[in-house]
């Protein structure tokens, strides 16, 4: 059992894919289907460490590593059609989840997400999750995303929060760089579970 001091903090911000919600299965089954719908290699692994950037990110980056030629906006279509077809299967992470009920009345809650506006508010929607949030932050929301700090960042500006005083959750390693990057404690969650705790400064 992870033991973290809440009292140090007057905001916690969470991420959604991956941390919050179980969806990464469907994410990375949609993008499977996209990438060998233009007969690419699929290396699925690549993918999940980049959870929390942006679909055309990922792939600009998939094309340069692996050197092969992605049709970007074809493959932006066909993820969000896989995913459109799989996202009500997305659940609650449990062990996330909970914190929200156990602080929403003594701490601010913040949603800090890489995701499309459209996947943000029907997953957050069907899971009965918006009324914890008094802000969230999706991907259209800034310029800059993970693992830059943009995201964090604005979302303790809505919460009027002091960034070395919000603790981030995040699952991924751009999600932890993007938390430190805005000066922000982390907690990893890994395989359900609060695994980690990352400060900043360690």
């Amino acid at each position: 059992m992870l033991t973290i001091d809440y009292a140090k903090y007057d905001a916690l911000i969470f991420d959604m894919d991956g941390t919050l919600v179980d969806s990464m299965p469907a994410h990375l089954s949609a993008w499977e289907q996209a990438l060998l719908k233009q007969q690419l290699p699929v290396h699925i692994d690549f993918v999940a460490q980049r959870g929390g950037m942006p679909t055309l990110k990922i792939a600009e980056q998939y094309q340069q590593h692996f050197k092969v030629s992605i049709d970007g906006e074809r493959l932006l279509q066909d993820k969000r059609a896989g995913f459109d077809a799989l996202w009500q299967k997305v659940s609650r992470i449990d062990a996330s989840c909970q914190l929200l009920a156990e602080f929403q009345q003594t701490k601010k809650l913040g949603l800090g997400t890489g995701a499309e506006r459209v996947n943000m508010q029907r997953i957050i929607s069907n899971l009965d999750l918006a009324q914890y949030f008094e802000a969230m932050v999706c991907a259209e929301d800034v310029q800059a995303h993970k693992p830059e700090p943009d995201t964090f960042l604005q979302v303790a500006k809505q919460l009027a929060a002091a960034p070395q005083r919000c603790l981030v959750f995040e699952d991924t390693p751009f999600g932890l760089q993007a938390a430190h990057n805005a000066g922000m404690d982390c907690v990893l969650v890994k395989d359900m579970k609060l695994d980690a705790f990352m400060a900043v400064n360690s």
